[in-house]
């Protein structure tokens, strides 16, 4: 009796799919093959698509992308590779040649982005973040400010530039981790400045406020806005501020209001808020920050009434704390005691109340001549960028770095720009912007490809699995 034997294979196709239909509109491979940077082997535009699509259906590490791209992949179908071209040293050699060549790359793909979705850089919005690394061998990696709360280990600076209408994120930068915001920001400013329209408003936070910055914008005919940093001369300012001259612009559901006023400063418009919910808030973790230190105050005193220097003692920790110095780990004991100040309860609450009226004001600084509201508008719109930057670092997770060359790192940082580009032009196209980024990932990555091959291996049908209606329009999608 003969009977006939099928081998079936699953692989995961959603990211594979997405990058397919994103390279057939907006050309990814034609960019990357005219840039004529590798003769050999595996070409480079196949590594760039498979990783991207590595990044898209399991974001990890290059060495578990190869690994996702050889074993569970339909990259390889998809994109032609074959399995005896799929090397862990030939996909990190690819890497250090795209982001050798990342400068390139991604504005060539933004014209493209341009010409099929169209890009509104009339209003722009700027921020920066940091990603640690893992080691010591990357120029790059240096200590710096962590925004991952990981100030042990080294930082690289991620630089990123947003339209304001369809929040496609149209530049990006990666410099060393101990360059602060107002110097990544005047580099950033000069990279992207050819491409902006004289009317463009520059939007970014107060970490970049600087006088040369406001210069520079301005002399180059275009605006900004921005906060004002929290400094001596701010304060005293507001301080100034006659409450019963502010214009009330708008009330919250709950009741609380917004006022503000503004007046001109030079060549700029100072904008003052007074918003009572802030107010309500700050006055409340104030209120929460004298009671803790009172009750600390409390208990240090009857600590030191009942125990005497002993007690003195218990106060002391001891902990150990390990750095990394070059190629040496160095492990040293710290002693940490909290300074004794004899102050009176009146005295400590009067020093934690001096700013209390204050409470609910901030202030917004710009060259152009807006309306307060506008301002206020424009400024917390912002929050787009940090939701992108999010994405970033917990959806496509660009952190840690774990590749070890400044041209690795410049790679990785460009796959994970045009992943969360891509699923970003994608939620555009299919008409799904107010869902989060998770959330359309999760759905794609449940497309799987079924293989079928007969007993010699030869191919007999593909198809695919798990197609609910959200994946059937998505397989139907035409991006033009």
């Amino acid at each position: 009796m003969n009977g006939t034997y099928e081998c079936i294979n699953t692989l995961h196709a959603g990211g594979t799919e997405l990058v397919k239909k994103m390279d057939a509109h907006i050309a990814l491979s034609r960019i990357i093959n005219t840039l004529k940077i590798k003769k050999k082997g595996l070409p480079l535009d196949k590594i760039a698509l498979s990783l991207v699509s590595a990044r898209i259906d399991k974001p990890d590490s290059v060495l578990q992308s190869v690994k996702h791209i050889r074993d569970a992949s339909s990259a390889t179908l998809e994109f032609d590779i074959k399995p005896e071209e799929i090397h862990e040293r030939t996909y990190y050699r690819g890497l250090e040649l795209l982001g050798e060549n990342a400068e390139r790359i991604y504005p060539s793909l933004m014209d493209e982005v341009n010409k099929k979705f169209g890009l509104d850089l009339n209003y722009v919005f700027i921020d920066w973040t940091s990603s640690f690394f893992n080691g010591d061998s990357c120029k790059l990696a240096k200590p710096g400010y962590s925004r991952d709360h990981r100030p042990d280990k080294r930082q690289v600076k991620l630089g990123l530039a947003m339209t304001a209408g369809k929040c496609i994120p149209f530049h990006f930068s990666v410099e060393e981790g101990n360059l602060v915001d107002t110097k990544q920001f005047r580099k950033d400013y000069l990279a992207i400045e050819s491409r902006l329209p004289k009317t463009a408003l520059m939007i970014f936070d107060k970490g970049a406020n600087s006088k040369e910055n406001g210069e520079l914008i301005r002399n180059s005919g275009r605006d900004y806005l921005t906060a004002i940093k929290n400094t001596t001369e701010l304060l005293e300012r507001l301080k100034q501020v006659d409450k019963s001259l502010m214009v009330e612009l708008f009330r919250y559901k709950t009741g609380e209001r917004v006022f503000a006023w503004w007046k001109k400063r030079d060549d700029v418009y100072d904008f003052f808020y007074f918003d009572e919910r802030k107010a309500k808030r700050e006055a409340k973790k104030r209120g929460e920050v004298i009671k803790k230190i009172l009750l600390e105050k409390e208990a240090l005193a009857k600590k030191i009434l009942g125990k005497g220097a002993k007690g003195l003692r218990r106060l002391t920790k001891r902990k150990k704390v390990t750095k990394e110095l070059n190629n040496v780990i160095v492990t040293t004991e710290v002693t940490i005691q909290n300074r004794l100040i004899k102050k009176t309860d009146e005295e400590l609450w009067a020093e934690l109340e001096k700013d209390k009226d204050l409470d609910g004001f901030f202030a917004l600084e710009s060259s152009r001549r807006l309306k307060p509201k506008s301002a206020l508008r424009l400024y917390r719109r912002k929050d787009k960028i940090e939701k992108l930057i999010c994405d970033l670092k917990n959806v496509h997770r660009i952190r840690p770095f774990r590749v070890w060359t400044d041209n690795a790192v410049k790679g990785a940082a460009l796959i994970c720009m045009i992943a969360t580009l891509f699923v970003g032009l994608c939620q555009q196209a299919m008409g799904v912007v107010g869902k989060t980024k998770k959330t359309l990932l999760d759905r794609l990555r449940r497309l799987t490809l079924v293989i079928t091959c007969d007993a010699f291996g030869m191919f007999i049908s593909k198809k695919f699995a798990n197609v609910t209606k959200f994946l059937e329009k998505f397989i139907n999608l035409s991006f033009g």
